[in-house]
């Protein structure tokens, strides 16, 4: 409480009060968490995070974003600090991203994707970033029926010796497998675990939240162009139908 007094710069600090319809002052953190006004209630996240011991601070801060994501809340904890992120939009790409990939069997990239977002969600942006990596290299071999090989080496092979972009000229391939679809492979090697050196770095949680925005989006665009390619069979109704007769 001492430490909110502080950045406060108050004495006693102001909760609702539910008897009255008031206020009153506070008799406790716990208290002023619970009844504290909202905007408050995100301050005193915050403070807390800075008192934990360093070993505590990221099993915390994953507990406080799993209860807001639940909850639905536009706001998530990074580094200890709480931002609004109304990614509603992304958030319904990448669910959408994952019911495709069940439909179509990609059950690895599924499962790796899953657990680039449960990354993500504990703050832990280094490996969010290494399982998007994986999930797009695990979509790319489901549709080459590849077990082995880079995004690098997938990509080269999805252009020679599959005809899923050939709706677009052959300049404009290279590009999409050469650039446009070679930014996560980038971000893993050169932001993540690959890229690092010799000492670890903290990786912020922007990067990992581009990762997994990357990969669903990589991997929409490889589903969609798989579903224009092999759309479902459409039985046309033959004239024993239009009659209703059974011979």
């Amino acid at each position: 409480m001492e430490a909110l007094k502080g950045a406060y710069g108050k004495a006693a600090l102001r909760v609702q009060d539910e008897s009255d319809g008031g206020d009153r002052e506070a008799t406790g953190f716990d208290d002023f968490v619970v009844f504290a006004y909202p905007q408050s209630v995100l301050d005193a996240l915050e403070a807390y995070y800075r008192l934990l011991a360093e070993d505590r601070r990221s099993p915390y801060q994953a507990e406080v974003n799993a209860v807001l994501a639940e909850e639905a809340s536009v706001w998530r904890m990074s580094e200890g600090r709480m931002y609004l992120i109304d990614s509603r939009f992304l958030d319904a790409l990448r669910d959408l991203v994952e019911e495709d990939m069940r439909r179509e069997g990609f059950l690895g990239a599924h499962e790796e994707f899953r657990d680039a977002r449960s990354y993500l969600l504990a703050g832990d942006a280094d490996d969010a970033i290494h399982k998007a990596n994986c999930a797009f290299e695990s979509a790319l071999k489901a549709l080459l029926n590849q077990r082995e090989g880079t995004a690098g080496e997938l990509l080269k092979r999805l252009r020679a010796e599959t005809d899923l972009l050939h709706g677009v000229p052959e300049e404009a391939q290279k590009a999409i497998t050469g650039s446009v679809l070679q930014g996560l492979p980038a971000l893993r090697h050169k932001v993540g675990g690959h890229g690092q050196g010799v000492e670890p770095l903290r990786i912020p949680r922007a990067y990992g939240d581009l990762a997994v925005n990357l990969c669903a989006v990589y991997l929409k665009f490889l589903l969609d162009l798989k579903k224009e390619l092999s759309p479902p069979v459409v039985r046309p109704e033959s004239d024993a139908e239009d009659d209703d007769l059974p011979f």
